[in-house]
C-alpha cells in the first residue's frame, strides 16, 4: 500500500511538472513567434503606421494602414520626431511639418514618453511599505537617498536606517503636518517614484482613510503638505509619478473605474484621456509627446490600439489592429491537439507566481486517443495486460500526453495492478 501511494504521488507530480514545463520547452524548440506590433502616428502622412516582426530571421515589415510597405529608413522618416537623431545624421533637420519648422532643440524640448504597465498596479506586485522621502531642495547637484525611511501606517513613521529605530521627533513633525492639513489617518496608500535618477523629486501622494489625496514633500528637512483637489465622485486607485524636466505633468492618476488622467504639476489639475477599450489590468500603456501631437498607445497580447490627440489632449484619430502574434501558429495548434491542458506559472501582467490552468478544447481528444494507444503499447512491451493497469490508463485518458510521459517514467510493476 505504501509503495502504491508513493508511486501515485510521483505520477501526479510528474503530470503537474509536465504540464508546467513542456509548453515553454515546446515553444522554445519549434519556431519563432511573431513580434509585438509597434504602432505609431506619422505627422508626415497623417496616418497610423506600424512595424512588426514576422517569421524567422528577424524579418520586420514596415507598413501603413493602406498596406503600403516601406524600407526601414523611409519608415523612420515617417515618424521623424521619434527618430530625430537619425534625421540629424542623415541631414534632414530642421523639419518642416504643418507649416512649422522644428530643429533638434525644439524636438528635444517637447519629447517625453510616459508609461503605465499592468504589473505596476496595486495587487499586481509585492510591495514593502517602506519609502525613502528624498530632499526636494538638495544642497548639491543631484538627488541622494536620505538616512531614514518613511513607513506610512497609523501615523507617518520615520525609521533611522543605521540604527533601525524609530525617529520620534521627525515622526511627530511630519504626522502633525499632515493632520494639520486635514489628513485622516491611517494612510491607505502611498504613491511615488523610488529613484535618484530623475531631474527633481516630487515626493509622495498619500491617500487617507477617507479616500482624500494629499501631496507630501520634504523641503530643507521640513514637511510640505498640500491637499489635492479631486473631482466629485472620483476614487483614486493608483498614481504613477513621473518626474520629467519639462515640468508640465506629475504623472498618471488611475481612478477606480479605470479612467486614466494626467495630473498637471502647477495646480494638480486632472486631464482626462479618452481611451476606448483601455483595460489597465491587461494593457501596457504608453503616451508619446512630440511638438505637434500626443499619441496614446495601449495593447494586450492580441490587439494594439492608438489614439492621436492635439496638444490639448483632444482626440484627432484612433485605430485598432489585431497583432500578428495573436494568430496561433500551426505548431501551437499541434500542441493543443497533443495535450489536453497546460499550467502556466507566470502571468505577464503580474509579478506574482500563479497556477493558471489552460484547457485546450475538443481538439485535444485526438491527442488523448493517441496517448492511450501508446500507453497500451508501453504496457504490452512491459508484459502487462490493460486490466492490470486500469488506473494508469484512466490517468492517461484524463491527462493525455502528460499522463503518458508519467507512465513511461514510472511504469507499474509486473504482476501488480497500477
Amino acid at each position: 500500500m505504501t509503495a502504491r501511494l508513493a508511486r501515485w504521488s510521483l505520477l501526479i507530480l510528474t503530470v503537474l511538472l509536465s504540464a508546467i514545463w513542456l509548453p515553454p520547452a515546446w515553444d522554445l524548440l519549434f519556431g519563432d513567434r511573431f513580434g509585438k506590433t509597434q504602432l505609431f502616428y506619422s505627422p508626415v502622412i497623417e496616418r497610423f503606421v506600424y512595424t512588426e516582426l514576422v517569421g524567422e530571421g528577424h524579418q520586420f515589415i514596415y507598413r501603413d494602414l493602406d498596406g503600403r510597405d516601406y524600407s526601414r529608413e523611409d519608415f523612420e522618416a515617417l515618424i521623424p520626431f521619434i527618430y530625430y537623431k537619425n534625421m540629424e545624421l542623415w541631414g534632414r533637420l530642421p523639419l518642416t511639418l504643418g507649416g512649422q519648422t522644428f530643429d533638434k532643440a525644439a524636438i528635444v524640448a517637447e519629447r517625453q514618453v510616459m508609461e503605465l504597465k499592468p504589473d505596476e498596479l496595486p495587487g499586481h506586485a509585492p510591495r514593502i511599505p517602506l519609502f525613502p522621502l528624498l530632499e526636494s531642495n538638495p544642497p548639491r547637484a543631484g538627488l541622494s537617498f536620505p538616512e531614514d525611511i518613511l513607513r506610512p501606517a497609523a501615523r507617518l513613521e520615520f525609521i533611522d536606517s543605521d540604527s533601525n529605530r524609530l525617529d520620534p521627533v521627525r515622526t511627530d513633525v511630519f504626522t502633525q503636518a499632515l493632520s494639520a492639513a486635514g489628513f485622516r489617518f491611517p494612510v491607505r496608500a502611498a504613491f511615488g517614484r523610488v529613484s535618484i535618477l530623475k531631474p527633481f523629486d516630487a515626493g509622495y501622494f498619500l491617500l487617507d482613510d477617507a479616500g482624500a489625496l494629499f501631496h507630501l514633500r520634504r523641503r530643507d528637512g521640513a514637511p510640505v503638505v498640500a491637499a489635492v483637489p479631486l473631482p466629485e465622485g472620483l476614487r483614486v486607485r493608483y498614481i504613477q509619478v513621473a518626474e520629467n524636466k519639462r515640468r508640465e505633468l506629475l504623472g498618471f492618476l488611475l481612478a477606480e473605474d479605470d479612467r486614466l488622467y494626467l495630473m498637471r504639476e502647477r495646480d494638480y489639475g486632472l486631464i482626462p484621456l479618452e481611451l476606448p477599450g483601455y483595460r489597465p489590468d491587461r494593457m501596457a500603456f504608453k503616451l508619446i509627446f512630440d511638438p505637434l501631437q500626443r499619441t496614446a498607445i495601449y495593447s494586450d497580447r492580441e490587439t494594439v490600439r492608438a489614439v492621436v490627440m492635439d496638444r490639448d489632449y483632444h482626440p484627432l484619430d484612433q485605430y485598432a489592429r489585431r497583432m500578428a502574434m495573436a494568430d496561433p501558429r500551426p505548431v501551437d495548434r499541434l500542441w493543443e491537439m497533443l495535450a489536453p491542458f497546460s499550467l502556466e506559472l507566470h502571468d505577464p501582467d503580474r509579478r506574482y507566481l500563479a497556477l493558471d490552468l489552460r484547457v485546450h478544447g475538443p481538439a485535444a481528444l485526438i491527442g488523448v486517443a493517441l496517448s492511450l494507444l501508446l500507453a497500451l503499447e508501453v504496457l504490452r512491451l512491459r508484459g502487462l495486460r490493460p486490466a492490470q493497469a486500469r488506473m494508469d490508463l484512466l490517468l492517461v485518458a484524463l491527462t493525455g500526453l502528460h499522463g503518458l510521459l508519467a507512465l513511461i517514467l514510472i511504469p507499474p510493476e509486473r504482476g501488480r495492478e497500477g
